[in-house]
């Protein structure tokens, strides 16, 4: 790269996703003529409105990535044919060229529109917003119109939009809280280009259909949870069968949307990853019901949020990245990219969502892998839960069994 200009170093809270180069993704599943030009078309207005996704992450000493732009911000479309099911076909995401791109994989009349998003610049809301913009373009530019959006603020660090807020760095529950550390320098070949191919991925999926997921919201009023406490229930119960042990030996951990929990709230697109972490470990003696153990994670997460903890917990970063990882084995990863709103298009039918996550061995060794292959993702569209696990294909004779344990203790309900 050449020339390159300097926008800023990476905080903690975005560094994390860079090592290992994470991407996030938002998928429609469409049906009808998709109008490949006017998508083009929408996605240069949306990079020219968001430059960032057309920006680049350098490596830089001593601790990390820095956030770089050499010239226009570049945008990255692919077209495929093959099965639309597997999305990025014909991908090759790079966050050295682009932290954005679009990817199209079409059969026919059947086409998935995928919107990928380095996480170290978009959590799953804001990514979000990116993509419902993208088809407010795509409407425009199959109108025949020139689709022009609004440029935003270059979008902050959770730990800057904290800061603005009064929010500061507390000690640990113990109150044992060690002094701020800066990150841990990562070993020599952490920063060295990774020119290995993400590792290939496939979908093992929950959909619940709109009878049994109104069922489950309604249970959830009646017992004064809410569906995602139901749902993390289900998962521990399901990995503590799967791994053989007793669910007081696992623990569910989970990122928390920050934005409307702090005063004044956060836009959506405002920050780049504004996200708090949360878990839950049944405690001994435990009951190892859905019920009780959904009103658990429920508590516990109005406890830390009641308190504050769980809004600074972003701040604590440096020094969970200076401690040893996590062991995989007794936790249980899943992340709630929430209610998506329903989309339209001219000429096009919508008859999904999907989404998608990919990401390089990490090799700080701070991002170990999940037994089983994979983070659970949680979303609902068009009144449907969905549960997806992305995982390498030798996984699925393990993750067959947990997606059928899983449905079967949310439509018990």
């Amino acid at each position: 790269m050449t020339a390159a200009t300097v926008i800023r170093p990476l905080a903690p809270s975005e560094q994390i996703f860079a090592f290992s180069e994470v991407f996030v993704g938002y998928c429609a599943r469409v049906s009808g003529p998709l109008d490949t030009a006017a998508l083009a078309a929408a996605y240069e207005a949306l990079v020219t409105a968001h430059p960032m996704l057309g920006a680049q992450l350098t490596p830089s000493e001593p601790y990390g990535h820095t956030l770089v732009t050499a010239g226009p911000p570049e945008t990255v479309l692919t077209v495929a044919d093959g099965d639309p099911e597997h999305l990025l076909t014909g991908a090759e995401p790079d966050q050295r060229r682009a932290l954005g791109s679009v990817h199209v994989v079409r059969s026919g009349a059947r086409a998935s529109v995928t919107l990928l998003v380095h996480h170290s610049i978009a959590d799953a809301t804001h990514a979000l917003h990116l993509y419902e913009r993208l088809w407010h373009c795509y409407a425009t530019a199959a109108g025949g119109r020139v689709p022009v959006l609004t440029p935003i603020r270059q979008p902050l660090p959770v730990e800057d939009l904290l800061s603005a807020r009064g929010i500061v760095r507390r000690p640990l529950p113990d109150g044992t809280g060690p002094p701020l550390n800066a990150p841990p320098l990562p070993p020599p070949d952490a920063l060295t280009a990774n020119d290995q191919p993400y590792p290939p991925l496939i979908t093992t999926r929950c959909r619940l259909s709109r009878e049994h997921t109104g069922a489950l919201v309604a249970h959830g009023h009646r017992a004064g949870v809410t569906v995602h406490s139901l749902v993390a229930a289900a998962l521990l119960l399901t990995e503590a069968e799967a791994r053989q042990v007793p669910v007081t030996a696992l623990q569910c951990s989970y990122s928390v949307d920050l934005r409307r929990r702090v005063h004044p709230p956060i836009g959506p697109a405002e920050g780049t990853n504004v996200l708090g972490f949360a878990s839950y470990r049944p405690g001994p003696g435990s009951t190892g019901t859905l019920a009780a153990l959904a009103h658990g994670v429920f508590h516990a997460l109005r406890a830390g949020l009641a308190t504050g903890y769980v809004q600074q917990t972003p701040l604590q970063l440096p020094d969970t990245l200076a401690t040893p990882p996590a062991n995989p084995f007794d936790t249980v990863m899943t992340t709630n990219w929430g209610r998506l709103p329903r989309l339209s298009a001219p000429a096009l039918r919508i008859d999904d969502f999907r989404t998608t996550m990919i990401a390089k061995p990490d090799r700080t060794g701070r991002r170990p892998p999940q037994p089983g292959g994979g983070t659970s993702i949680i979303s609902t569209y068009d009144d449907r839960l969905s549960i997806e696990i992305h995982h390498p294909p030798e996984f699925t004779p393990v993750q067959l069994p947990r997606i059928e344990r899983l449905r079967a203790l949310l439509t018990r309900l």
